[in-house]
């Protein structure tokens, strides 16, 4: 795991102060964003382990869609490779507001679920489940999405994020945004996993992981139009918070009228979960297999990728799928 040796409120506290010497400290350098994903020294696994793990299945049934998304996991090591006993882990799905699971605007709630309980199984001491939705209002959201109730009954906490709890992180290195407020649990917890939809977006080309961190900050608008806008923003948002894993849900994608559409017409089954260490990766396999969308043709990115924050040559990464 990325952060054993430094938790994220060590990392934060240290560059909140003096930085001199941070880069001699274990894993500081890969916080710091000077590192690409597959250079973490701390993965002993990341050499014989795919890069993306894909399952891919023919049924949208709930226990169909807890296999693939357990799946998925496994192949890329399991959940112990990224939980360990006692951590606190985030769980961040993508809940855009108050829409049903067949509308494709929110991570299906069985994904949601399977993480949170595998997180648990792994030895997790708890974990919460959080998503600021721009859509409407977060509890109405949370319900409606059916994630509510399946993170409950899968042993979660639902946190609706509470205004007192943003706080401004400096952003390492940041390019286009120097500081930005991030809701305090995404960046103390111990794991964050990042659980997006895929669906393509008016603004951004397509959303998933990357794009979806935006759920984790106050003043969403602004890191839409702040200076060159979300083509560098969110690559920026990528340096500072980092998911220790994603699982993207690809069961259903939107693949017009995003993020938010209401129609039923631009949703495909694509039966699909898949997982990797690098959210830049991952969105990349999104865009080019669930939504038909050259990598490259989407500007945060190539952005992301020009800056050694993940990965978009999908021909020279190692991945392996699987039928369940």
């Amino acid at each position: 795991m990325s952060r054993e040796h430094l938790s994220r409120a060590e990392f934060l506290g240290l560059i909140g102060g003096a930085t001199i010497g941070v880069t001699f400290l274990p894993g500081a350098q890969e916080l710091l964003g000077e590192v690409a994903p597959e250079l973490d020294v701390d993965d002993a696994d990341a050499a014989t382990l795919p890069y993306i793990s894909v399952a891919r299945g023919r049924s949208l049934n709930g226990s169909h869609v807890a296999k693939l998304t357990r799946t998925a996991i496994d192949n890329l090591g399991g959940m112990g490779r990224f939980v360990h006993k006692g951590d606190w882990v985030v769980v961040k799905p993508n809940i855009y507001g108050p829409r049903t699971p067949a509308q494709a605007c929110t991570t299906n709630p069985t994904v949601v679920a399977t993480v949170v309980r595998e997180a648990l199984k792994a030895g997790a001491r708890k974990v919460t489940v959080m998503d600021n939705p721009c859509g409407g209002g977060a509890l109405e959201s949370y319900k409606k999405s059916g994630i509510h109730s399946a993170v409950k009954k899968a042993g979660g906490r639902i946190v609706v994020m509470s205004g007192s709890r943003f706080k401004t992180y400096r952003i390492p290195k940041g390019s286009s945004i120097k500081t930005w407020r991030v809701y305090r649990d995404i960046m103390e917890c111990d794991v964050l996993i990042d659980v997006p939809i895929a669906k393509n977006h008016g603004g951004a080309v397509m959303t998933g992981a990357c794009k979806g961190l935006i759920g984790c900050c106050e003043n969403m608008g602004g890191l839409h139009n702040k200076n060159r806008g979300l083509s560098v923003n969110i690559p920026d948002l990528v340096r500072l918070i980092r998911p220790d894993l994603t699982v993207v849900d690809g069961t259903r994608a939107r693949v017009r009228y995003g993020p938010g559409g209401t129609d039923l017409g631009s949703v495909r089954k694509r039966y699909t979960v898949l997982a990797s260490r690098d959210p830049v990766a991952a969105d990349a396999y999104t865009a080019k297999y669930l939504l038909g969308i050259s990598p490259a043709a989407v500007p945060h990115l190539k952005n992301a990728a020009k800056l050694k924050l993940g990965r978009i040559d999908l021909a020279r990464l190692s991945i392996k799928k699987v039928t369940v």
